[in-house]
């Protein structure tokens, strides 16, 4: 079954490649309609926009998704309901590639409460109290962006019937207000951002697809697909530059202090979604798409060999635990170091290219002196974690004795291998033969050279000192592990606000429409 999913996504990934490529290279965009039905006088079509833009979004997709398939084979094995995993993520594939290449607002509502609920089946996948928990939360959260979009669409229908990508009518500020929020709930920018830590309760195969490469992104991605309206309000981009500096400054001072694995590097996920929202609100839409792509392929590869290191830690998730993680599972640590050293942005690497690019042209905008330091400080969270995971894969430890070791398959092995040298060549790739409208422009050394001093200094302190600083206080950590109790505050106030809404709604028709009814009816 799962050998019969990869040959049918690597067969569709194949064939997104050489279109991606041929319309790369031939400058040229693909329009597909089909009429559904008239209402109105008006046509309700299905249409697909195939640019560069979609394309290559879909080819990462599919190259994730193809290898996740593989990974989950060797992952899943001793759990029950194989089928059940393997159709409710295909099932969120094929939603995925809606919200990406559909052009029609109506009906990339589909892919987009697909996405939602999809997302809910296997987020409460293993059924216990902390899966249920975070499934509801998420779920709870995605049901505020679905009505947003709800609440568009029909505005939207005001301004432009065919409700498609391209409309001749600029919509108010109000409408785009709703635009904006909508795409904010997906991409888990502040204050939406706790349900993305409490989804770690899926399993790894997931996190790695779902909640690293592909639901996260959607949002950002829909935001670049309508940027021609969007940029069109500079208050909007402004207030989302301000929300997306602080979701990453937010995420990145929480992860000092997280301790599980899984919600650290959702934790890093996040901060890189405000690291690719601000770029974006800056006017970086190229280079904003571009860091989404490498963040998706590297932050995967991360949650990969997180599992593979999980397996062999009797399937704990405490960072603590992973000590001498080069001695027992040495290939998905190597494997690992590849992610890390995207990451860390080390020249010549994916990271590198995009990272840097959006830093160096961030000078060239009309930011403040106080956002750059801002920006300087997430890039030294980002080391500081990222040193983290590096520093506790060598520590010793008491009870490596009596660990029980896993050996991957052979072909789970040589897949991993493909997407970090993915990972590693895609940067170049992109700069050199895709991304065509990118210009370089010079920047003074002091800036230049900034990130390298940063993470060449926290190496060497590092090396120096052999300890890391952490936090053994269960209050501190416990304040800042749940986002400053942000994620207790959301829950309270969403499940609060839906209860009594149902509530309401229940004893009206209950005690008004039906009694009415009923009355009036004997």
């Amino acid at each position: 079954m799962h050998l019969m999913w990869f040959v049918l996504l690597s067969t569709a990934f194949l064939i997104f490649l050489i279109v991606a490529l041929y319309l790369t290279y031939m400058m040229q965009t693909l329009y597909l309609s089909f009429s559904l039905f008239s209402v109105w006088n008006i046509d309700m079509q299905v249409s697909f926009y195939l640019d560069y833009m979609s394309c290559w979004f879909s080819v990462v997709v599919l190259l994730i998704s193809s290898v996740v398939m593989v990974y989950s084979y060797n992952y899943m094995a001793p759990y029950t309901k194989s089928v059940y995993f393997l159709w409710f993520t295909n099932l969120f594939i094929l939603s995925m590639l809606f919200v990406v290449n559909m052009s029609n607002l109506f009906f990339l509502m589909l892919g987009w409460d697909g996405l939602g609920l999809v997302s809910f089946f296997l987020i409460v996948y293993y059924q216990n109290q902390s899966s249920i928990t975070s499934g509801v939360f998420t779920l709870l959260m995605n049901r505020i962006g679905d009505s947003f979009f709800l609440v568009t669409i029909m505005l939207f229908f005001y301004c432009s019937p065919s409700l498609t990508v391209f409309m001749s009518d600029l919509p108010s500020n109000y409408i785009l207000f709703f635009l904006l929020i909508t795409f904010m709930t997906k991409s888990a920018i502040y204050p939406f951002s706790p349900w993305l830590p409490l989804a770690m309760a899926a399993p790894t195969p997931i996190s790695a697809l779902v909640h690293s490469s592909t639901l996260v992104t959607a949002g950002l991605y829909l935001m670049m697909r309508y940027s021609y309206l969007l940029y069109s309000s500079y208050s909007l981009m402004k207030m989302l530059l301000i929300l997306s500096i602080f979701t990453s400054f937010y995420a990145g001072m929480n992860s000092i202090f997280e301790k599980d694995m899984k919600k650290l590097i959702a934790l890093s996920t996040l901060s890189h979604l405000g690291f690719i929202g601000m770029a974006f609100s800056s006017g970086l839409l190229h280079l904003a798409f571009f860091h989404l792509l490498t963040h998706a392929l590297f932050k995967s590869l991360l949650f990969m060999c997180m599992g593979d290191i999980m397996i062999n830690l009797n399937h704990s998730q405490d960072i603590r635990y992973l000590s001498s993680g080069m001695l027992y599972t040495p290939m998905s640590c190597m494997i690992m170091y590849v992610s890390l050293l995207n990451l860390l942005g080390l020249p010549n690497l994916s990271g590198y290219f995009s990272k840097d690019l959006v830093l160096e042209m961030m000078n060239y905008s009309d930011s403040s002196l106080l956002i750059m330091i801002i920006m300087l400080t997430n890039v030294f969270f980002t080391y500081y974690y990222t040193y983290q995971l590096f520093y506790y894969s060598f520590q010793p430890i008491k009870v490596y004795p009596y660990q029980n070791f896993h050996s991957p398959m052979l072909m789970h092995t040589l897949l991993l291998l493909l997407m970090s040298f993915s990972t590693l060549l895609f940067g170049s790739f992109f700069i050199t033969h895709i991304s065509y409208m990118l210009l370089f422009l010079p920047v003074s050394p002091m800036l230049k050279w900034a990130p390298l001093f940063i993470n060449l200094s926290t190496f060497i302190i590092l090396f120096i000192n052999g300890s890391m600083f952490t936090s053994n206080s269960p209050n501190l950590n416990y304040y800042f592990s749940n986002m400053m109790f942000l994620s207790n505050v959301m829950l309270t106030f969403s499940s609060n606000l839906y209860y009594n809404v149902s509530f309401m709604l229940i004893k009206t028709g209950e005690l008004g429409l039906y009694n009415y009814t009923l009355n009036s009816f004997t």
